[in-house]
């Protein structure tokens, strides 16, 4: 009866971790590239500039997956609207970090950081500026099956 029960609760262990370790992901690293930022990105941003003066920040982002990007952006400096076009190039590195460069100069070099996939991302702006803090994420505005840019 011993051995009987032994074996069956080794049995029973044996097949039920079959079934966590098919339920685990695979532990492969996803590695990111240029193709992983693809689409329409929306994003908002408050930030305060010199003096304490605030700024809100309203824009799109789009993504050719090969490294070249432009924007629509609107900013609001303490009831003073203007809006930007923007555009220029970017890197993703295999870790998924990156460089989103501006060619106009109007938004300086940001620091980016993909998640999910590549369906959001982080941003912090790094060069020396007026801004204070600048920061936020930008998700996609579309699934990658309707893709409109």
């Amino acid at each position: 009866m011993k051995k009987t029960l032994k074996r069956t609760g080794i049995s029973v262990i044996a097949f039920g971790s079959m079934f966590v370790m098919g339920a685990v992901p695979s532990a492969q690293a996803r590695d990111c590239s240029n193709a992983s930022l693809q689409g329409g990105y929306g994003f908002s941003v408050g930030a305060v500039v010199a003096h304490g003066t605030p700024r809100g920040v309203l824009g799109r982002f789009t993504f050719d997956g090969r490294g070249n990007w432009s924007a629509t952006i609107t900013i609001n400096d303490n009831g003073t609207v203007r809006h930007i076009d923007d555009h220029g190039t970017y890197t993703v590195d295999a870790d998924c970090t990156g460089k989103i460069l501006p060619q106009t100069g109007a938004m300086g070099t940001v620091q980016i950081v993909l998640v999910d996939g590549g369906r959001e991302f982080y941003q912090l702006r790094t060069d020396p500026s007026t801004i204070v803090f600048l920061f936020n994420s930008a998700k996609k505005q579309f699934s990658d099956d309707n893709q409109q840019n």
